[in-house]
């Protein structure tokens, strides 16, 4: 009796350890019949012709799996339905696709999470001419308490860059509303004479550096803020709430959710932004991932010093990542203040706006720098592209380092010839929005002319020099809907019957796709976790109705989001 208990405690030994791989072995989730894209093969070729490791035959994408089993918050299996349900446990959620398409979560590399919500929240001013904005806010006035600030936005600061509707006759009109209408893009705020006066605004005051208050000709007020001089009327407005911004900052989350996203790069974050996100993260209940660029501002410093003290953020697996500064080098090409080498075509005595007539705080970034944070520096103009690819390149030579935090330049909208090589070598990042390219060319080309227009949303000039490049919208400033971006980048066009601008510069579906997956994954250094469907990576997903890799322009702009999935959970599904 005595010789059979060791054989029966190693019967028992082996049993326990055999059950306990079969747990290990069973998903959670399984989805099946579904056509993956696990975007795992090698990238396109410079010109965007898929490599020999693309899943193609002839001519046509094929998906490289049907079948992803998820334990945790991981990818635990990729490869066929038959493969997968042997991993079904009794608890194993079972999902049949019936052929819908399964990508890498969607990542938007560039926006603004509260503008989301702020623009929800208040009237919308997009596509109204200047007599049609005057006579809604004077309207508007009517149903508000008196006293009450009322709050508008989307007036598009390149349409009205050359004539402001008149606010001296909404100051008329409305005597007892301080009322602020906030541009499109973020360069430019208008308000009536009541906003004015208590902002303490008048024709003397002294915006930041690179700000204009525009005055009329006899040199009175026309009550329109330009550039930095926003912030005189901005910092007036009553401040919200926790509760409040955290409402706005959900809203934004959830419009986010919708369109497929599971990460967002949160590009000039302010004091008020960080503590929603902190607080939701503290609490477990930030629903998606967030990377949040610091903005290096006068009027946020008590948020910069806070972060210069403490350094960049470093568990990999925590939602809020903060590892990265937002300099802002030159103002927008709209309203003429992004900075050229020559004069506008359409302004022959003016160049534009930057560094630190614009209020860039070299000091500040190089601190920034110094603390290990990557910099996502806004640049328009040639000049401006230059002035920072120089900043980069000088402070490389001392910080040879640094050259590997694949810090960025945002927006990227016009570039010198010679300079397209400069963003290889340096490992820069190049940050472009696709409906910019297409939705500005009208104007653009009256601003700069068509020969430096050929340098304009350049993508494929860019990649022909071996740039990283990373597709975003910078919402709200555009719409954030992947399907209008891959559109507009494959097209160059905003719609079915809109004029291609500079088709030659256009992306493959391909590359789009990787510019909102694989590419943004490498760009924020999370390529070994993110950005690709595989074993051991996180289980962010986006499930689609469209098979963006071989349908036509038209149908993709058609495309609907079905699900997306976050670490492992299903945080957005669409209703049947």
């Amino acid at each position: 009796m005595k010789r059979l208990i060791p054989f029966v405690v190693f019967l028992i030994v082996i049993m326990f350890f055999s059950c306990a791989e079969k747990t290990n072995e069973e998903a959670d989730i399984i989805y099946l019949n579904a056509r993956v894209y696990t975007m795992s093969w090698e990238d396109p070729d410079l010109d965007g012709n898929p490599s020999e490791t693309a899943p193609i035959k002839q001519g046509k994408y094929i998906p490289d799996a049907e079948a992803i089993a998820i334990k945790g918050n991981r990818i635990m299996a990729v490869g066929s339905t038959k493969e997968l349900k042997k991993l079904q446990g009794s608890q194993t959620k079972m999902i049949d696709l019936e052929g819908y398409v399964i990508l890498p979560g969607l990542i938007e590399s560039h926006g603004h999470l509260n503008e989301i919500g702020e623009k929800a929240e208040a009237i919308k001013l997009q596509g109204l001419s200047a007599d049609e904005i005057i006579e809604l806010m004077i309207e508007k006035s009517k149903s508000v308490p008196k006293g009450e600030w009322i709050i508008a936005s989307g007036w598009d600061e390149a349409e009205f860059a050359n004539s402001y509707p008149d606010m001296k006759r909404l100051s008329s009109q409305t005597p007892e509303h301080p009322i602020v209408l906030i541009g499109l893009r973020g360069f430019g705020v208008m308000g009536n004479a009541l906003a004015f006066e208590k902002a303490g605004i008048t024709k003397s005051s002294v915006p930041e550096k690179g700000g204009k208050i525009l005055l009329d000709k006899l040199g009175n007020l026309k009550y329109v803020l330009i550039n930095g001089a926003k912030r005189l009327l901005f910092d007036k407005i009553p401040a919200k709430s926790l509760a409040q911004q955290t409402r706005i900052m959900k809203y934004g989350f959830d419009q986010l959710l919708s369109l497929g996203f599971t990460a967002t790069h949160h590009l000039g974050v302010e004091k008020a932004h960080m503590e929603v996100y902190e607080d939701l993260e503290a609490n477990g209940k930030l629903p998606m991932r967030v990377h949040a660029f610091v903005a290096a501002r006068k009027y946020n410093m008590e948020l910069v010093n806070t972060w210069l003290a403490r350094g960049p953020t470093q568990n990999i697996e925590d939602f809020l990542q903060v590892t990265g500064f937002k300099g802002y080098y030159d103002g927008s090409l709209g309203s003429r203040g992004a900075k050229f080498l020559e004069p506008y075509s359409d302004k022959k005595d003016y160049t534009g706006v930057s560094g630190l007539a614009y209020g860039f705080d070299k000091d500040l970034m190089i601190k920034a720098l110094d603390k290990g944070f990557r910099l996502a520096i806004h640049a328009i103009g040639d000049q401006a592209n230059r002035d920072v690819l120089d900043l980069y390149e000088g402070y490389f030579k001392d910080h040879p380092d640094s050259q590997q935090l694949r810090h960025r330049i945002e927006h990227v909208q016009v570039v010198h010839p010679d300079d397209f090589k400069r963003f290889a070598p340096l490992n820069i990042t190049a940050s472009m929005e696709p409906a910019h390219a297409v939705e500005d060319m009208p104007w653009a080309i009256d601003r700069i002319g068509e020969e430096r227009a050929k340098g304009a949303y350049a993508w494929r000039t860019l990649r022909q020099n071996q740039a990283k490049v990373i597709f975003n919208s910078d919402f709200t400033g555009s719409d954030p809907s992947f399907f209008y971006g891959i559109y507009c980048a494959i097209t160059k066009k905003k719609s079915p019957n809109d004029k291609a601008y500079y088709p030659e510069q256009a992306f493959t579906k391909e590359e789009t796709i990787r510019a909102y997956t694989t590419w943004p994954a490498y760009a924020a250094k999370q390529e070994q976790v993110s950005g690709t469907i595989e074993v051991g990576k996180w289980a962010d997903l986006t499930i689609i109705d469209t098979d963006v890799l071989n349908a036509s322009p038209e149908e993709i702009l058609k495309g609907k989001v079905l699900q997306t999935m976050i670490a492992g959970k299903v945080m957005f599904k669409a209703e049947q």
